[in-house]
């Protein structure tokens, strides 16, 4: 191999080293609960508050969500609204603002 393939090779790893790393995304520096407390296993990445239904990215163990909002609540299993770190819990239309806990994790407020 002459001088300028080697060139070549060695130009095209660093250019595809460059992109591979550019897809690595750190995890945010704060993140709407903060860090896992002995009592709160989870970590909730993302919250969103739809017309009809909460969504939450977690990661870690939970096993309960609880919603709460000025004319009511609920409680539901994660296993029943969650899959792969993905949870969507269903809300009566139009309900502002929602309190969400994840187990005994500090509670994060959606639509104020």
């Amino acid at each position: 191999m002459d001088g300028q393939k080697a060139f070549g090779v060695v130009l095209l790893g660093l250019i595809a080293l460059y992109f591979a790393l550019q897809g690595r995304k750190e995890p945010p520096a704060s993140s709407p609960q903060g860090e896992a407390s002995p009592t709160c296993q989870a970590r909730v990445w993302a919250a969103t508050l739809g017309y009809q239904e909460v969504r939450l990215q977690l990661e870690g163990q939970a096993s309960l969500i609880r919603l709460a909002w000025p004319q009511g609540g609920l409680e539901v299993e994660t296993p029943k609204v969650c899959s792969a770190g993905e949870c969507r819990v269903p809300i009566p239309p139009g309900v502002r603002p929602v309190e969400v806990r994840v187990d005994a994790c500090p509670p994060i407020r959606l639509g104020e």
